[in-house]
């Protein structure tokens, strides 16, 4: 058994009015978008004190010391809410989430190894707006309201409708009973997606691994793009056949051009374009959390190579299947499902040449090298004549050096 944070996403329903049949508090859309905008707000009102402090700082001959932490961030946000007094409308830890993800942000780009960019504004074109809540005193949690009906209780806002399955309803309800110590619900994230609601809980729970009976396999993987992965037992996981969802996605692209905006059929047209992208996302992420989760249930060792895909993006003919299948995505799902599962996961540096070096023999083969040689497929060894499969070489050299990282060797 291990202690794991899970999250979970459920559709959520805010209504139109304040208040039901019943009398029961309610949340409202207009709630919900005034405390996204309140969330929006107050990021870029403290990134820009921070920016102008900043540049007095070194206009005056002073270096450039300002450390931004919890601390400075609280003072700006008293600041803030005393000359904005419709910040108190704001759920108060949605407040200062907005700020902690500031800091966050800050120290993601003052870390070098994570080469983060400068914290930019939030624009209120960006397609996911979200807010948080933090839970205390059990305050955010799963009830019944009048009618026998399982509703979210928001703080501050009232209930809220919402569905998912039974598995999963009922581990909402197990994670809101204070007197049950396997599941806690530590906070909820309000998203807004394509004109969707959601509520995205982080549920901190104990999660027992899953394992198949039988010898467990210790398997190298290399990412790809023409083939999503190929393990080193030469088993190939190809991509997804997402066909049918590109082509709507771009008729409807092209609908959405020829008529203007906020025009009836414009809005017809977006509608279908987010029903069809909302498919391919969804079918997207159960294919590979289905194939990420047989791998970490058969499996005792697993080796990835952190491929630079950003760099592969950069390559005109690789860039739309990088975008449409997001090998990185796989790579993260797989990543935690070890995690979870109690299977050591082993990322291999990206600058080790798996494709080029011979797993037979050991000799690094030059003429294969480079996106020029890409469509080399399959190669002979000039040292020992061995003939491999380009994928399957480079998964096994990947298991390899993910062995030689941890001090062992192939069983």
């Amino acid at each position: 058994m291990k202690v794991v944070n899970k999250y979970l996403n459920v559709r959520i329903y805010p209504a139109k009015v304040d208040k039901n049949d019943n009398g029961e508090k309610i949340v409202t859309i207009n709630e919900i978008e005034s405390n996204i905008g309140i969330y929006r707000f107050i990021y870029n009102k403290e990134l820009e004190f921070i920016n102008h402090f900043r540049q007095l700082l070194i206009q005056n001959g002073y270096q450039d010391k300002f450390i931004v932490n919890d601390t400075s961030c609280n003072i700006i946000l008293n600041m803030l809410m005393q000359e904005y007094p419709f910040l108190r409308k704001a759920e108060s830890s949605s407040r200062q989430q907005s700020f902690r993800d500031l800091k966050n942000a800050f120290k993601r780009y003052k870390n070098p190894n994570l080469k983060s960019n400068y914290p930019v504004f939030k624009s209120k074109k960006n397609k996911n707006d979200t807010f948080r809540i933090m839970k205390t005193n059990n305050n955010l949690r799963i009830q019944k309201d009048k009618n026998a009906f399982y509703k979210i209780l928001i703080p501050k806002f009232g209930l809220i409708k919402f569905k998912t399955s039974k598995k999963y309803r009922q581990m909402l309800i197990q994670a809101s009973d204070p007197n049950d110590p396997t599941a806690t619900i530590k906070h909820i994230t309000i998203k807004k997606t394509n004109n969707k609601y959601y509520a995205i809980f982080n549920i901190k729970t104990i999660h027992i691994p899953q394992r198949e009976y039988g010898p467990l396999m210790q398997v190298g993987i290399d990412i790809g793009c023409s083939k999503l992965a190929v393990l080193s037992n030469t088993q190939e996981i190809p991509n997804l056949d997402l066909t049918k969802e590109t082509d709507k996605i771009i008729k409807y692209q092209r609908k959405m051009k020829q008529h203007q905006q906020k025009s009836i059929r414009y809005q017809q047209a977006k509608r279908l374009y987010h029903k069809w992208m909302d498919k391919l996302v969804n079918k997207r992420n159960d294919y590979y959390d289905k194939q990420t989760l047989y791998i970490a249930k058969n499996s005792c060792f697993v080796a990835v190579q952190n491929e630079n895909i950003k760099a592969w993006k950069t390559n005109k003919y690789l860039s739309h299947n990088l975008q449409l299948n997001a090998p990185r995505i796989f790579m993260d799902k797989l990543e935690y499902k070890c995690h979870w599962n109690d299977v050591e996961f082993i990322k291999v540096p990206m600058d080790f040449p798996s494709t080029q070096i011979c797993s037979n023999c050991s000799k690094k083969n030059p003429h294969i090298s480079g996106l020029g040689n890409l469509q080399i497929r399959d190669w002979d060894c000039p040292e020992c004549g061995k003939h491999h499969d380009r994928d399957v070489n480079a998964s096994k050299n990947i298991l390899q050096k993910g062995l030689q990282t941890v001090g062992t060797t192939v069983q």
